[in-house]
């Protein structure tokens, strides 16, 4: 799976996440991508074949949705909350690196428009 880390996720996240093989850009590493707005980087995403991994339900569910609702897919979107990944927690960086692990030990097919909430 490849992936595409929001910038407001560290990107030592991504660092960490491509240390074990997987494919991951993060936002806030790429000069290029920072600063676009969620519907460039939702077809940044689409275009590069990467699921996002953001905490911006409220923009990328609707993204997701209008694309759905036009008969397109996406490659998934990765949701995370701001109370179980708190930035400000010690433990953050470690905590979002562990739940994408995780789930991406058992990910769903590539294939799938699907919507995850990490826990």
């Amino acid at each position: 799976m490849h992936l595409l880390i929001d910038e407001m996720h560290s990107p030592t996240v991504a660092v960490s996440l491509r240390a074990d093989g997987i494919d991951a850009i993060s936002v806030a590493a790429e000069t290029s991508l920072r600063g676009m707005s969620d519907a460039e980087l939702f077809d940044f995403a689409l275009n590069e074949g990467r699921a996002i991994v953001t905490e911006d339900a409220s923009d990328f569910a609707v993204l997701a949705a209008a694309k759905i609702g036009d008969g397109q897919t996406h490659c998934g979107v990765i949701f995370t909350s701001p109370q179980q990944f708190h930035r400000g927690a010690a433990n953050y960086t470690g905590s979002v690196i562990t739940a994408l692990r995780n789930f991406l030990a058992a990910p769903p097919a590539e294939s799938d428009t699907w919507i995850r909430w990490l826990t």
